[in-house]
């Protein structure tokens, strides 16, 4: 039974990643729990709703963002993601304008699935790489401090 509990929470994430593949926000969220929650990485929750909001205004600066799947693995409830993440800023992001950059990061996440549904998320995304990509670090800023 727990094989397949992972089996079919596995193809619950994947479906959600086909779904903000095609852009549908408002179906990405259709996965969620109505109480979901991200957790960041100060540890603060946040309510759906406000990552929603969030990844609203990502995929207005990027509207062509594309996730690609690099390995989901399950164990009961939990599906772990690596993923990387590809688009071009074509939107204002964090007071930038469109630069028409195209970007690439790297993605980390575990989600948790009760009865068909994300209940809880936690997720690190490269951003550093992605500020650097973007012109808002200065270029070779991450190999100098590595």
């Amino acid at each position: 039974m727990p094989e397949d509990l992972a089996a079919t929470n596995k193809a619950v994430v994947r479906r959600l990643i086909d779904t903000w593949n095609s852009g549908d926000l408002e179906g990405m969220t259709r996965f969620w729990a109505p109480d979901m929650v991200h957790h960041g990485r100060d540890g603060a929750p946040l309510p759906g709703a406000e990552v929603a909001a969030e990844m609203g205004r990502f995929m207005r600066a990027f509207p062509d963002l594309r996730l690609t799947v690099h390995s989901l693995v399950a164990e009961g409830d939990l599906v772990a993601t690596r993923l990387t993440v590809e688009g071009t800023h074509r939107g204002e992001y964090l007071g930038l304008p469109p630069t028409g950059r195209r970007v690439s990061c790297a993605l980390l996440g575990q989600l948790r699935v009760v009865d068909g549904a994300v209940v809880e998320h936690w997720g690190v995304a490269d951003g550093l790489y992605l500020l650097e990509q973007l012109g808002l670090l200065p270029e070779g800023f991450l190999q100098a401090t590595a």
